[in-house]
């Protein structure tokens, strides 16, 4: 397999083991969960939530849900506003974690998700070193 192959492999992985994330994370019964975690959650759903938090991540959330799979295709293409907005977006993730909260997962929404970031990991250290680096280095627009 060449390493643009195995980098397009990567990329698509991790946005399939997100989605995968997204679909056990529905999963999540009563059965699995301990009864302390269940009495967060319960007192979760009760709680006020301000219009202006949820305001914000709604935004958050339907902002990711836009440019993700346009970074991906971008640098899947090996196109360089990819590159740049794939680290945008990895480094959005990052920010919004505080703005949620604690996060109660099931243990395979935790799994999909950690792989997940591993995937994003790998993909962002092949995007700026060797021939992947190198292909997105040669798509910049020169002036």
């Amino acid at each position: 397999m060449q390493i643009s192959s195995l980098f397009r492999v990567i990329l698509i992985s991790g946005l399939i083991l997100e989605i995968l994330s997204v679909i056990a994370g529905f999963s999540l019964s009563e059965s699995t969960l301990p009864p302390l975690l269940l009495e967060y959650l319960a007192q979760q759903e009760n709680e006020e939530v301000s219009s202006g938090l949820a305001i914000l991540i709604l935004m958050a959330s339907l902002t990711l849900l836009v440019l993700l799979p346009i970074s991906i295709v971008g640098a899947f293409m090996f196109k360089s506003w990819g590159r740049i907005l794939y680290v945008s977006v990895t480094i959005f993730v990052i920010f919004c974690y505080p703005i949620f909260g604690p996060v109660v997962m099931n243990p395979w929404e935790a799994m999909f998700s950690d792989i997940s970031f591993v995937f994003m990991g790998l993909a962002l250290a092949m995007m700026y070193s060797g021939e992947i680096g190198n292909k997105f280095n040669s798509t910049t627009v020169q002036h």
